[in-house]
């Protein structure tokens, strides 16, 4: 049986992780963000629209993403998530929401998105990012995405 401080160090890291996460984002200080990725992280976006990277590889790629993106939106708050943990595999599932603005469109951007996160110690090594895409296509196209 393993002891308690080992078990409460195993779940207070996705914790500390998605704390981080989300607090730097809101903050802005997106390079001490990608400091929370491994050089060699993958980042993915399972259900990414057509012109919209399914793929990011490695720490510069996924800044450079989110960079570009936050020129173009605006997040004004995220949920605390609730963190579902696989301590074994050193990975875990986050649920949380955000609420925000597309600049371009001032249309509101509240996204809903469930993480699985791979990790070693306290860095990233795998984000698989579900998120709903019609969200995005709404907020940035200021209007509602025909569903045909």
């Amino acid at each position: 049986m393993k002891e308690q401080q080992e078990v409460d160090n195993e779940q207070n890291v996705p914790k500390q992780i998605m704390q981080h996460f989300t607090g730097l984002l809101l903050e802005g200080k997106l390079d001490e963000w990608a400091e929370l990725f491994t050089t060699d992280a993958i980042f993915e976006f399972p259900y990414s629209p057509p012109g919209y990277p399914q793929r990011l590889e490695g720490k510069s790629a996924i800044f450079n993403h989110v960079n570009a993106l936050f020129k173009f939106l605006k997040i004004h708050q995220f949920s605390e998530p609730t963190i579902l943990i696989d301590s074994d595999q050193q990975r875990f599932v986050a649920e949380f929401t955000c609420e925000g603005v597309f600049l371009s469109t001032g249309k509101p951007y509240n996204q809903t998105y469930i993480s699985v996160v791979s990790y070693d110690y306290d860095k990233i090594t795998h984000y698989r990012d579900y998120w709903n895409p019609l969200v995005v296509m709404e907020s940035e196209m200021g209007g509602v995405v025909d569903e045909q």
